[in-house]
């Protein structure tokens, strides 16, 4: 009876063992993968160690896992075990190794453990009536067994394991379901830290990439991180700029204003916008603009600071250039007004008759819109003086001819000396085509000018002279002043420093203007 007692109080024991022991390597699995997964270079390496574990607690001869590609709805593989790689190289080269396969048809024996969740083994895969063989390359399937790996409540892959020596238990397949949710997190958490080293590497590009300066600065000011362009620009190293100590590199003029507008800015947690001047590398300054925005927790208090600097030096230089060409044609819009007030006034008070009057003014008028198209359509505002001549013999009928010879070196005239020469040239050549060497037969004119170089006490000065020769007239000047001549005579050399004499000589008029090649008040 004892005896008897001993062996069935044995039986039990056993049973409890070998209960003991699968728990004990499924504990140990999990274990090792949780431990080995930190080093996991990749998810197939990853997989790799997890199917070698599944191997080693079933005695599968080879394994491999795969997932469901969400786009497709087939099955890729995540990895083969390297039991696996040797047994497809050995029968096939054309399955060569570390060549992962992908887009199965989810259908066979992989098929039925995804489609419906549920472990599954076939120890005669042959008869089994979702066997659908296996492809060129695979070694014989004498017995299989699947288990799904879920994740967020739906199967997503599965882990199949092929061979073990008189085929697989139950035992075997409750070690690899107790094994499969720790597969499956050691997964996923290699792949959220695989996209977080992804995410962090393009940040940290992106960081380089943009052309601004940008930092991250935490409640107190205190510089936390920086990309490389402030050391790049400046030369300014990270320790010496992180505690405040990037206000030595603004200028001095601007550091008071720019402390105060930081401090502010952390104070009160409301955004910056700033600009100031930052010192360069060789010692010039440029100028930025500073935006720093904070950045809250879930109760709204401010964790840190992330900020941007952009050059806007050209910008600034734009825009003084703008606000200056703003004034300029704010000015020359007044003093083309006053102008036309002043040429309308004194052809008016010629005493002419209406239709006289009008034909004069309207000529002026051409005259000096003339000149302004041509200040306006070139980048300096300067106006060529031989085209300003050629322009208004043009609008009077004269064209190159025995009648006429220019000769004189390249000038470009300041906006304002245009204004009055080209109204001087047009007076002189409306006159010389009504009374003078236009009109006549055989006569001519000859205009000439030379420009005197500017010296330490003057600017340039234009010598310039209109002659008419062949004019048959009576060498006696006309008894009332027009408007050419009062233009000649005394806007000339009021309103631009000039010197002008206006003769009326046997053989035709002949006028000299001497004037400085500078802008002045052209109002007549």
């Amino acid at each position: 009876m004892c005896d008897g007692g001993v062996a069935r109080m044995e039986y039990p024991h056993a049973i409890l063992m070998d209960a003991l022991r699968r728990k004990n390597a499924v504990l140990e699995g999990i274990n090792r993968i949780f431990r080995e997964a930190l080093s996991a270079s990749s998810e197939e390496t990853l997989g790799q160690m997890c199917l070698a574990v599944a191997e080693d607690v079933t005695g599968a001869a080879f394994s491999f896992m795969g997932e469901v590609n969400d786009t497709t709805g087939r099955l890729d593989d995540l990895a083969i075990s390297e039991r696996g790689w040797a047994a497809f190289t050995r029968d096939d080269p054309q399955w060569p190794r570390g060549k992962l396969l992908n887009g199965f048809h989810v259908h066979g024996l992989h098929g039925r453990v995804v489609r419906d969740g549920v472990s599954l083994i076939a120890n005669d895969p042959a008869t089994h009536p979702d066997r659908i063989g296996t492809p060129d390359g695979h070694p014989p399937l004498r017995s299989f067994m699947g288990v799904p790996l879920r994740h967020g409540g739906r199967t997503i892959g599965l882990i199949a394991l092929g061979n073990r020596e008189g085929g697989f238990r139950d035992e075997e397949r409750e070690m690899v379901e107790e094994m499969a949710p720790a597969i499956v997190q050691a997964l996923m958490r290699q792949r959220a830290e695989r996209h977080l080293r992804e995410s962090e590497a393009m940040r940290d590009a992106m960081f380089e990439l943009v052309p601004a300066m940008l930092w991250r600065a935490d409640s107190e000011g205190r510089t936390l991180a920086t990309n490389s362009q402030w050391q790049r620009l400046t030369g300014q190293p990270f320790y010496e700029s992180s505690d405040w100590g990037w206000l030595e590199q603004i200028h001095p003029d601007d550091a008071p204003a720019s402390e105060r507008a930081f401090r502010h800015a952390y104070a009160s947690g409301e955004p910056l916008t700033h600009q100031h001047r930052v010192r360069q590398r060789d010692g010039s300054y440029r100028w930025y603009l500073v935006r720093q925005v904070p950045v809250r927790d879930d109760r709204r208090a401010v964790t840190h600071w992330l900020g941007a600097a952009s050059d806007v030096s050209e910008l600034r230089l734009l825009q003084d250039r703008q606000r200056e060409l703003v004034a300029e044609l704010q000015y020359r819009v007044r003093n083309i007004l006053t102008v036309v007030r002043s040429v309308f006034a004194q052809t008016v008070d010629s005493g002419a008759a209406l239709d006289e009057v009008a034909d004069h003014f309207r000529g002026r008028l051409d005259s000096l819109a003339r000149t302004q198209s041509v200040v306006a359509q070139t980048a300096s505002g300067r106006v060529d003086l031989e085209n300003l001549i050629r322009d208004e013999l043009l609008n009077v009928g004269v064209g190159e001819g025995a009648g006429l010879r220019l000769d004189g070196p390249d000038v470009a005239l300041p906006p304002m000396v245009a204004e009055v020469l080209g109204l001087t040239i047009h007076e002189l050549a409306i006159n010389a085509v009504k009374f003078g060497a236009f009109k006549v037969p055989g006569a001519r004119v000859d205009i000439g000018w030379s420009v005197d170089a500017a010296t330490d006490a003057t600017a340039p000065r234009l010598r310039l002279a209109w002659t008419e020769k062949g004019v048959p007239a009576v060498p006696i000047a006309p008894a009332r002043q027009g408007f050419g001549t009062l233009l000649i005579e005394d806007s000339l050399p009021r309103r631009l420093d000039a010197t002008a004499t206006l003769e009326f000589l046997g053989g035709g008029v002949r006028c000299t203007i001497d004037v400085p090649l500078v802008d002045g008040d052209a109002m007549l």
